[in-house]
């Protein structure tokens, strides 16, 4: 796929805002695309702006005072809690979906408190099509969890699955009240994959163990105990590669690729494979990258096709910017590159960009002048 230089859009500040240095991309950037519209989450809500066209964006704002606004990040990266927002498909609509941490004020004797609010808009018409709140109560103790957190991880049926302050719910997409709580605290980054919620809960030890819930009601399904857990990654729509201190194979730190459905293992690997360093190209490969390294690897079996650089030392393993369609994005010294995912050959080698996320309408890359996130149209 191609990418057209000559017409560009440059999308909001709040694109990138809190994820970019001067070095480049640092943190992913929290949006999605839908037919050449960027949704992007904030902190204090999610803006909605046209890839194709310079048109002036929306906003979508919670009820509520945000804990944290844009005008709190400043300029350190890393400083900005909002999370990619997530588009589905429920009951012949297209909604994309975001959340925000709110406070609530007190009235009278009534405390104050903190609340997660769900943003549902509409693709169509680029307004909010309804919105459900959730309050929270006195925030329990969870590893590495702060009180803005909060991201949707999902639609399955008619729950959408929520993630805030270290505690997981469900809420109904007709009633759009929240139905279910998932008991314990877990680390942001739950994955829906072949009917399962998969995530990492804090056990009484100070580790964290995956677990498989049913997204219907919260219930738990599965449960891992030999595994301390540090990262989850979705590897396809059916298995998830776990990475941590596995004390069942010889006390060391690996990965275990699983069925999400039943936790059954189906490969193991050496190292600890970081957060969102695994993409699923769509068709049978995830593709799984490190400091210096690609791996391809098949989703059936979880058995390594191909990994650069090669043994002959002759090609060079690209930075992954995107994994879609059967292509794996990248740049390399030469610039940007197209690898053939199933295979690892080269592609396309002038691409015009190295995307970081496209719906075949644009592609999304920061510009090289000032790094500003930019979207890019495609050309066929």
């Amino acid at each position: 796929m191609h990418f057209s230089t000559g017409k560009a859009v440059a999308l909001p500040e709040s694109a990138g805002a809190g994820n970019i240095s001067i070095g480049g991309l640092q943190h992913p950037l929290p949006l999605a695309l839908h037919r050449g519209m960027a949704y992007i989450a904030r902190p204090d809500g999610m803006e909605i702006a046209s890839g194709l066209r310079k048109a002036a964006p929306v906003l979508l704002t919670p009820k509520h005072e945000p804990l944290t606004t844009m005008d709190d990040l400043g300029l350190t990266v890393g400083s900005n809690p909002a999370r990619r927002p997530v588009i589905a498909e429920s009951k012949g609509e297209t909604l994309a979906m975001s959340s925000v941490v709110t406070k609530v004020p007190g009235s009278g004797t009534t405390k104050g408190h903190h609340e997660v609010e769900l943003l549902v808009a509409d693709t169509d018409t680029a307004a909010m099509a309804w919105s459900a709140r959730i309050p929270l109560g006195e925030m329990e103790y969870a590893l590495d969890v702060k009180e803005e957190d909060t991201e949707v991880v999902g639609l399955y049926g008619d729950t959408v699955a929520l993630y805030a302050q270290g505690r997981l719910f469900g809420v109904n997409v007709d009633s759009h009240q929240k139905v279910w709580t998932a008991p314990g605290t877990y680390a942001a980054g739950a994955v829906l994959a072949a009917g399962k919620l998969v995530a990492l809960r804090d056990d009484a030890d100070g580790d964290r163990r995956p677990v498989g819930l049913n997204p219907a009601d919260g219930s738990q399904k599965w449960a891992i105990d030999d595994v301390s857990a540090e990262t989850l990654n979705a590897a396809s729509p059916g298995t998830v590669i776990v990475g941590g201190y596995l004390s069942s194979e010889d006390s060391r730190d690996g990965s275990v690729l699983l069925e999400a459905a039943s936790s059954k293992r189906i490969e193991t690997y050496d190292g600890i494979m970081k957060a969102d360093s695994c993409d699923y190209d769509g068709r049978s490969t995830t593709i799984c990258a490190g400091a210096d390294a690609v791996t391809a690897y098949d989703t059936q079996t979880g058995k390594a096709r191909w990994t650069l650089p090669d043994k002959s030392g002759n090609r060079v393993a690209p930075e992954v910017t995107l994994v879609r369609a059967g292509l794996v994005y990248g740049t390399t010294e030469n610039g940007p590159v197209v690898l053939d995912s199933t295979t690892g050959a080269d592609k396309e080698d002038q691409p015009g960009i190295a995307p970081y996320f496209s719906d075949g309408y644009v592609g999304i890359a920061l510009t090289d002048s000032d790094h500003t996130v930019t979207a890019y149209r495609t050309e066929n």
